[in-house]
């Protein structure tokens, strides 16, 4: 650490720059990270910042950084735990870990997390209990935000609930309190020397406008139509149209605006084929908010965005999910439907190129096909169906798969009426469409899919 503090005081004697952050980079999480991940906070986020690259931290300290962040070289990460439903839950989420159990491993709080990966972190104290104080520029509090976001190298807003995270930081009409303000001026006018990074809820306050509840099915049942709120309908993010306690609130969604750091062109979308397969709803919502490309981050998976480069490069355990619906064509139905989707699967160290839609990957190219049978889902919404139907499109004989997502049926609460349609999706290779193998990893470059 001496050396380390050596080097940045021999920089600021030279009047060098000592690797300032990059410009333009947004790092979306798709949530359920591993904690000892370091493809995805080092390799990613880490370097990301352009930050003390050469350093490698050592995954079992807590204490890899100094706290003082007018001397430590490590990247500087300000924690935005507004998420959470108080100050003190975000406290405590920032400053605790969560002990182990007899069936779960110690999880990191936020401080000691952000050190075993190389940051010094700092809390972000404004919370839906104190935003009116906590988000000014005229309170102490506010002020020592303020501050901190103007030092930070990067900014990690958490999982949670991403409507308490506008809530928290916008207005009532949604435009950005003084604290937003500050983030957003940093971005704007600091010669973009800050990385917006968000976890789960976080990642989706990135967009310009974010969706959120319900699932697949639902979200395609309702025709891709789904309940605009305001900021102040925080507490209800979904479709209330038919009440709080119908089956369109259950299952449809709502949209918010969100913080907007992602580009307007482009929506992402979280724990996208582990929680449950959200290919229906991240279509759904593309077609609603009339967007073009969509990004389904997986669970332990961090996608940096480089809005300068245009692209978006994978890293972490899981896959990046792109979805192109530029060339689709949508159907009359009951239920939406549409024709001529474009699905590509990334993995780690694959690269999208959102301009030119170009995926670049080094695994090798699948000549000669190893299955030589269909793989047809009988529930595509289930966890990894999706992802599953993708690859094996592109390494089988067949050249199409079929997958079917059949009404839900729950055991208590509202139900979808006995001729609720099972919705199918068409998996088609075809001369557009390119697969890559290497190392039990596949790369998946444009599926045709319809919704049908």
């Amino acid at each position: 650490m001496k050396l380390r503090l050596l080097t940045l005081a021999l920089c600021t004697h030279l009047g060098l720059a000592c690797a300032p952050a990059q410009a333009g980079k947004v790092f979306l999480s798709g949530g359920g990270y591993d904690d000892a991940n370091t493809s995805l906070f080092v390799q990613g986020l880490r370097k990301a910042t352009g930050r003390d690259s050469a350093f490698t931290p050592l995954i079992t300290s807590t204490a890899n950084c100094g706290s003082d962040w007018a001397t430590t070289v490590c990247p500087r990460i300000a924690v935005i735990t507004a998420s959470k439903a108080s100050y003190a839950e975000g406290l405590d989420a920032f400053t605790n870990d969560i002990p182990a159990t007899s069936t779960s491993s110690l999880k990191r709080g936020y401080y000691n997390l952000f050190q075993t990966h190389g940051f010094s972190p700092k809390f972000i104290t404004a919370h839906i209990d104190n935003r009116a104080a906590h988000s000014s520029a005229s309170t102490p509090e506010g002020q020592a935000n303020i501050a901190i976001l103007n030092q930070a190298d990067a900014i990690w807003v958490v999982g949670g609930d991403q409507a308490k995270v506008s809530r928290t930081l916008l207005n009532d009409d949604g435009s950005d309190t003084p604290l937003a303000a500050a983030l957003r001026s940093r971005w704007s006018n600091g010669n973009g020397a800050i990385v917006m990074a968000g976890d789960s809820a976080g990642n989706h306050a990135m967009n310009v406008k974010m969706h959120a509840a319900g699932i697949s099915y639902g979200y395609l049942y309702y025709g891709a139509n789904l309940h605009d709120r305001a900021v102040t309908d925080y507490l209800t993010l979904g479709d209330t149209r038919d009440g709080s306690s119908a089956l369109r609130y259950f299952e449809n969604g709502g949209t918010m605006k969100g913080l907007g750091f992602l580009p307007a062109t482009l929506l992402s979308d979280t724990h996208f084929d582990a929680r449950s397969g959200r290919l229906g709803r991240l279509v759904s919502a593309l077609r609603h908010m009339g967007i073009q490309q969509g990004l389904g981050v997986d669970e332990n998976t961090g996608v940096l965005v480089d809005t300068a480069a245009q692209t978006a490069q994978v890293y972490g355990a899981g896959t990046l999910t792109v979805v192109d619906t530029a060339g689709a064509s949508v159907q009359t139905g009951t239920y939406y439907k549409v024709s001529g989707l474009r699905v590509s699967l990334l993995s780690a160290g694959d690269r999208y190129n959102y301009a030119s839609k170009v995926v670049t990957s080094s695994k090798a190219l699948i000549s000669s096909r190893y299955y030589t049978s269909f793989y047809d889902s009988p529930d595509i919404f289930a966890a990894y169906e999706t992802s599953k139907s993708l690859t094996r499109v592109v390494d089988q004989t067949p050249t199409s798969n079929i997958g079917t997502a059949p009404k839900p049926v729950y055991s208590s609460g509202p139900a979808y009426p006995s001729g609720a349609p099972a919705i199918k999706l068409r998996f088609t290779r075809d001369a557009s469409t390119k697969g890559y193998y290497s190392g039990g990893k596949y790369t998946v470059d444009k599926v045709k899919v319809d919704v049908y």
